[in-house]
C-alpha cells in the first residue's frame, strides 16, 4: 500500500465524490483542488527537508 499525504487522500476522496456525482465539478471545486496541490507540494518539500536532515546526521 501506498503512503499517501493527508492533502492527497482528501483530493482523491473529491474525485470520487465527482466521479460518483454526489459534487459538482465547478469552480469552488477546482479552487479546492488547487489548494489541495499546493499543500502537497509544501508537505512533500518539509517531508524532504526532513529526511535530509535525519540523513545528515547519521
Amino acid at each position: 500500500m501506498q503512503n499517501f499525504s493527508l492533502p492527497i487522500v482528501l483530493k482523491l476522496a473529491l474525485e470520487q465524490h465527482v466521479a460518483e456525482a454526489d459534487i459538482s465539478h465547478d469552480e469552488e471545486l477546482e479552487d479546492v483542488m488547487q489548494r489541495l496541490s499546493d499543500l502537497n507540494d509544501k508537505v512533500q518539500t518539509i517531508k524532504e527537508k526532513a529526511r535530509e536532515k535525519r540523513l545528515s546526521r547519521s
